[in-house]
């Protein structure tokens, strides 16, 4: 299985990126939800970039999810029918969920992020 490591740089240097993308958007959020595990690191960076609060839940039109990756977009699939604007890291092309913003298309079988056990 070819693998790719996304490190903590990587992830500082996204972030910034992501923010910009977001503010292109020109939509008016209430919060940050960040879909538990991978979304969380990204959903408080952005929280304090972005100056939004976190969101435990009710998840919404005017809420901003965001998660490390739409892969096979099952764990974003629920959300899709909020209406949530929804942000990642990584986006593969045959994800059932195509996010609103994202910075990297998956090229390789598996992404090992830096908040993950390696």
């Amino acid at each position: 299985m070819k693998k790719q490591k996304y490190t903590w740089q990587e992830f500082g240097e996204d972030i910034p990126k992501l923010v910009a993308k977001i503010k292109k958007l020109n939509r008016r959020f209430d919060g940050i939800y960040g879909v538990p595990r991978g979304g969380l690191p990204i959903a408080v960076a952005l929280s304090h970039r972005l100056n939004l609060p976190l969101l435990i839940g009710g998840v919404n039109s005017k809420t901003l999810l965001v998660d490390d990756i739409a892969d096979t977009g099952s764990t974003l699939l629920p959300y899709a029918d909020r209406k949530a604007t929804i942000v990642t890291l990584f986006w593969h092309p045959k994800s059932k969920v195509k996010p609103h913003v994202w910075l990297r298309k998956k090229e390789t079988d598996w992404i090992l992020f830096p908040w993950e056990k390696n």
